[in-house]
């Protein structure tokens, strides 16, 4: 089983998701797949979703199974001050929240005027 949310906020995994899909295989480059808007909108393909969605991107989540994969966006949203060290990874993560939630991946930190206050090293390597 996966369920596919989207960050409300595009990129910003502090603020709320929405579930946009639920698909009933377990194969997350599938499930990326059929998220994508090519040559029609891929929300006409499923029935109960009757709303429009964007393309799976950066920032949102996959979760395969009780599995959440984090699809590790550049940083915590437009307005945010963190740049993630590895962004464009897709990443296995143990505290994903539909209400936003603290990536614990190598970051660093910026103040509003650009200057650096911190990089930070956390323990969720695997």
């Amino acid at each position: 089983m996966i369920e596919v949310y989207q960050a409300e906020e595009f990129g910003n995994n502090e603020k709320p998701y929405v579930k946009v899909a639920e698909f009933d295989h377990d194969s997350l480059q599938e499930a990326y797949q059929d998220t994508q808007n090519i040559d029609e909108s891929w929300c006409d393909k499923l029935i109960g979703f009757g709303k429009a969605y964007r393309s799976t991107s950066s920032g949102d989540v996959i979760v395969v199974n009780g599995k959440a994969h984090f699809l590790v966006p550049m940083g915590n949203g437009r307005d945010g001050n963190k740049m993630y060290s590895n962004w464009g990874d897709t990443e296995v993560i143990n505290n994903f929240n539909a209400n936003g939630f603290m990536y614990n991946g190598d970051h660093k930190i910026f103040a509003k005027d650009g200057g650096l206050l911190g990089t930070f090293t956390t323990s969720m390597k695997k």
